[in-house]
């Protein structure tokens, strides 16, 4: 019986994606630039992301069983493979929510030798990764495809030089150390005869003194609905994980619990008038999902501008806003 990827996203919606798989994994995560490959950091290392949506291989390749990806050689393409930057290729089925990453370092000669090639996996792998966490196929060369939840994008990236070779064994021993290290806020490392694995789940302390600059400046309520409570968060405008992720009061802004994680879930945004916008494009990928619930109820909470300090030394800095924006993967 064949089974179909029943929902494709777009290259907007599977940018999201990776910028929320990724944050799952660690704070330390910038979107720099880029449209498909999209060009990341994480954790202070860069990489370009190739993502498409799995599909049936088409007919007469009689396996129902088998998926695949097609990679098309572009202008863009071509320039992260030029780049001395490592690019990982990527394909996602959305109906099981599960990654399938090829080793890059055995694809670079095909790119060179044509213009588009095809990446195989196996549905019925796809499937056991949706349950298991990890699984790897082996094709009939014997490299290895491995297929993950969102969860492990980031651990999979920062072992990629080690993680293909692993054993299956190997593999769901990783990513349940990464669990138990996650749940406990801490880094820690692995070794396995096939090499020494780092995990490495950066969450960032704040600053008691930003938090309460940010506090004064806004008289304790959040600028985008004027709730207080007790509920506010002094938020940073360009995220912390950026190198111009500053403690100082023109990145700051206070924000209910609320605002601040849909902030930097780049749900909602503001421009350089104050304006307090809604990213659409990041709504329809949660509409094509199924993770909109509430958005009109979301949407009532907001007011049309932000809410500023008296004094125009405390507001946001229009550079940082920009700049904000853009590492939030916001047009």
């Amino acid at each position: 019986m064949s089974v179909r990827n029943t929902v494709n996203l777009s290259p907007s919606d599977l940018k999201y994606l990776l910028i929320d798989s990724l944050r799952l994994y660690s704070d330390n995560v910038v979107f720099i630039d880029g449209k498909n490959p999209y060009r990341f950091s994480i954790n202070k290392k860069t990489f370009y992301v190739f993502i498409h949506n799995v599909h049936e291989s088409g007919e007469g390749r009689g396996n129902q069983d088998e998926c695949r990806i097609q990679v098309a050689k572009s202008k863009n393409f071509n320039a992260a493979m030029n780049s001395g930057t490592d690019v990982i290729v990527l394909g996602y089925l959305a109906d099981e929510k599960v990654f399938t990453a090829w080793n890059p370092f055995l694809m670079r000669d095909r790119f060179n030798r044509k213009q588009t090639i095809s990446l195989y996996s196996r549905f019925s792998v796809q499937r056991v990764a949706a349950t298991n966490k990890i699984a790897a196929y082996r094709d009939t060369k014997g490299q290895s495809v491995l297929s993950f939840l969102p969860d492990y994008l980031g651990l999979y990236l920062e072992n990629l030089s080690t993680i293909h070779l692993l054993n299956d064994v190997e593999l769901l021993a990783l990513v349940n150390q990464s669990d138990t290290l996650n749940t406990q806020n801490l880094d820690g490392e692995v070794d396995f005869p096939e090499g020494h694995l780092t995990i490495t789940h950066t969450r960032y302390k704040r600053d008691p003194r930003f938090k309460s600059i940010v506090y004064d400046a806004y008289n304790n309520k959040c600028a985008m609905c004027s709730i207080g409570l007790e509920l506010i968060e002094a938020a940073h405008i360009v995220p912390h994980s950026h190198e111009k992720g500053t403690d100082e009061i023109g990145n700051g802004i206070s924000l209910c619990a609320l605002h601040h994680t849909a902030y930097d879930r780049s749900l909602i945004y503001f421009d350089t008038d104050f304006n307090i916008l809604i990213n659409t494009t990041k709504m329809e990928y949660l509409e094509k999902v199924g993770l909109d619930s509430g958005f009109r109820k979301f949407q009532a909470l907001a007011f049309d501008k932000i809410q500023l300090p008296t004094n125009h030394t405390l507001r946001p800095n229009v550079e940082n806003i920009n700049l904000a924006n853009q590492a939030r993967g916001i047009n």
